[in-house]
């Protein structure tokens, strides 16, 4: 796996807790979220963890892309938080 992009997927959800400080996420819940919306199900049922060093090159592609996608659209992280939030079972913000 390139480290580049595993550097990459750690930095974002570093990032995102910062550019969102309002939803009062850790960087967990932002690649929880990605993660989810990219394998279509819980990621732990899916993947072993670190799940980054456990998911496939263009899985790994578009879990970056999606980790972009929520610095930039929060409709688009609220909407993807609640889908994972149904995978997992729980209620949504």
């Amino acid at each position: 796996m390139n480290l580049n992009k595993r550097q990459q997927y750690l930095d974002l959800g570093n990032q995102l807790p910062n550019k969102h400080l309002h939803l009062d996420f850790d960087n967990h819940c932002y690649w929880r979220i990605a993660l989810d919306n990219t394998l279509f199900a819980r990621w732990k049922d899916v993947v072993p963890a670190p799940a980054y060093r456990n998911i496939t090159e263009d899985q790994l592609d578009y879990v970056i892309h999606l980790l972009k996608s929520y610095l930039k659209d929060e409709q688009l992280l609220m909407e993807h938080n609640r889908i994972s939030l149904a995978y997992r079972e729980k209620k949504s913000l």
